[in-house]
């Protein structure tokens, strides 16, 4: 299962929000970006309850102020 978690944070805390990202289990990737956000995480998780911890567990990081989660889904052919 794919999600990606679009990030907003204060400003001044780019170094140590990514690198806190970067810990949490089931991200595979932060992607700095420029826009209405400031992170882009990917999550691949295997369920969604593991997606929801990843969630929650951004959200209590110093200087995230905002969070909107996308699920990825399977077009089958």
């Amino acid at each position: 299962m794919k999600g990606f978690i679009m990030i907003n944070i204060e400003p001044g805390t780019e170094n140590a929000v990514h690198d806190a990202l970067e810990k949490i289990k089931g991200i595979r990737e932060v992607v700095p970006v420029y826009g209405e956000r400031d992170f882009i995480a990917i999550v691949d998780v295997q369920s969604v309850s593991d997606l929801n911890r990843a969630v929650l567990n951004v959200r209590e990081i110093n200087g995230v102020t905002q969070t909107q989660t996308i699920l990825g889904m399977e077009l089958k052919a």
